[in-house]
């Protein structure tokens, strides 16, 4: 039996691909098998190697007892090896590009002929192949093809409108053209007992997995509802590096709303962040128990296969950035400007000798020690002066990563939040309202690259443009609430990109990559809102 690659050997660029290439284990039962085999050749008998504790000669795997079965377009001979190869209970991945397997119903009919069982179909986009695959959609789920193709709130903006009617015109066209394009099917070798998809409400059923396990005994207990006759999968796996999460959105039956989210890491050191995050949550709705919506309730925090699994209530709305124009752009912020005044919550001010040390002191002893040699050393001395004049200040419940992106909003204008790894219950204020703001006018103004992203901020400075008037505003509003010492404004200012700074930093540090390369750090939207942030409390000085 061949060992799988030893972490780490491969480069960090290949490492990445290879488990790109391998997202499709997140819709099996146990995403790192002991034992597989594969049917194949190529990066994708190399990625199976590379998530798999060993590999066996598929020449010479009949009766091994297989977790996993990996083929790419097999005939019935290599569906029967690979059957053979399985232990009871064990999953079988195929990947169906030939225009001969005739779509959904007839690899469905194969599979079932082989001998298999709880098959399920998924259509990757793009093909993996070619391509990471950013989505895995369920093909025996029209709800959550609805939910990925068709979002609701109908988007504004003529760009954003033409993206979503592209979208709608290509959900109709993988309906229409579903019997000949390739996918992707998901089938589990029976055991004793019926299959989890045949009768969930069966108690001496034998569940496909330990994860399921979890979601279909504590269903009732999560005010969910009743147990659907279906729960259906649409993983989402657009990020590129090992370091990313993969998220699962859990569908019940044809709805076209998820009812829960599952995040689950690639590598097992991003475990840490998804018990993270669930530590953070659980905190912050101890700390909220005046009724602050938004956020995302922990179900579970639970180990499968040596991986942590996050799951969650899923949160409603659609990403502000997807209804932002001018024209309600000032709306929009003052909706979010109220929703942090409530978050951040009420508390006396501390003098800086209680929080300096815990929250400032890390933050510039990391980005001294990253982008010492990469910014000019006269930003970190005058950054640490405008810090120093800090006074006492409130500590309040802080999101830490509260851009846009990470922002839904409903038609009520309701707010909710996603992913709070970098949550602080006892933080510094503005720091969210600051970030989200800058972030937030960025996106007005399709800012991406550095000339752009230094115009862009330049105009929320001034209060005669859009943006500088309506961030004026909130701020205004947001300090008089938090009851904020005006002269706390410029520090808490330039500490906000430091804090991110330092979040990219650690970031790329985690995910392997080491200390960046000057230039990558100089062009860092962090940086170069740093430096500008400076050179308009300089102008503004003299």
């Amino acid at each position: 039996m061949r060992r799988n690659m030893a972490a780490g050997s491969p480069g960090r660029w290949e490492g990445d691909r290879l488990l790109r290439r391998s997202d499709w284990r997140f819709l099996l039962p146990s995403p790192t098998p002991a034992k597989s085999v594969c049917f194949a050749r190529g990066f994708l008998a190399a990625a199976v190697a590379s998530v798999s504790g060993g590999v066996v000669d598929s020449e010479r795997a009949a009766s091994a007892g297989c977790d996993l079965a990996v083929a790419v377009n097999p005939d019935a001979r290599t569906l029967h090896a690979a059957w053979s190869a399985l232990r009871a209970g064990g999953a079988c991945y195929t990947e169906w590009a030939s225009p001969s397997s005739r779509g959904p119903s007839r690899v469905r009919k194969r599979l079932e002929t082989a001998g298999f069982t709880d098959v399920q179909c998924y259509r990757p986009w793009p093909w993996p192949s070619r391509a990471p695959a950013r989505f895995w959609l369920p093909l025996d789920a029209r709800g959550a093809g609805r939910y990925w193709f068709v979002p609701r709130p109908t988007p504004t903006g003529k760009m954003r409108r033409l993206r979503y009617v592209l979208r709608r015109l290509a959900w109709h066209l993988t309906l229409m053209a579903a019997p000949v394009l390739p996918l992707c099917a998901i089938a589990r070798k029976p055991a004793a007992g019926l299959a989890f998809m045949a009768d969930p409400h069966d108690e001496d059923r034998e569940s496909s997995s330990a994860l399921m396990d979890t979601i279909v005994a504590e269903w009732k207990n999560w005010d969910l509802g009743p147990l659907p006759d279906r729960l259906s999968w649409l993983l989402l796996t657009s990020g590129p590096r090992s370091i990313n999460k993969v998220v699962g959105l859990l569908f019940a039956g044809q709805e076209d709303e998820p009812r829960l989210v599952v995040k689950m890491p690639r590598v097992p050191q991003a475990s840490r962040t998804l018990r993270r995050e669930a530590a953070n949550l659980r905190a912050m709705h101890a700390a909220c128990a005046d009724g602050v919506a938004g956020m995302p309730r922990v179900l579970f925090c639970k180990e499968h296969d040596g991986l942590t699994m996050l799951g969650q209530t899923a949160l409603k709305g659609t990403l502000i950035v997807n209804m932002l124009r001018p024209e309600n752009y000032r709306d929009l912020a003052s909706a979010v400007t109220r929703w942090l005044v409530d978050f951040a919550g009420q508390a006396q001010p501390s003098p800086p000798a209680s929080w300096w040390h815990r929250l400032v002191e890390p933050v510039l002893a990391d980005v001294s020690q990253f982008m010492g040699s990469v910014v000019d050393p006269a930003m970190l001395g005058e950054t640490e002066e405008v810090l120093a004049t800090l006074g006492p200040l409130p500590l309040v419940r802080e999101h830490r990563d509260f851009g846009p992106y990470n922002v839904l909003i409903d038609g009520l204008e309701r707010i909710a939040v996603l992913d709070w790894e970098n949550a602080e219950l006892q933080g510094l204020p503005a720091l969210d309202l600051i970030y989200f703001l800058a972030y937030f006018a960025l996106f007005l103004d399709g800012a991406q690259h550095p000339p752009r992203v230094r115009e862009s901020f330049r105009a929320t400075l001034n209060p005669g443009t859009l943006t500088g008037s309506v961030q004026r505003e909130c701020l205004d509003y947001y300090m008089s609430r938090m009851r904020l010492d005006p002269s706390s404004l410029r520090p808490l200012r330039l500490f906000t990109w430091l804090v991110h700074c330092r979040w990219l930093c650690r970031h790329l540090a985690e995910d392997g990559s080491g200390t960046p390369d000057a230039d990558t750090l100089r062009r860092s939207t962090p940086v170069l809102l740093w430096g500008e942030e400076l050179r308009m409390q300089r102008s503004s000085r003299h």
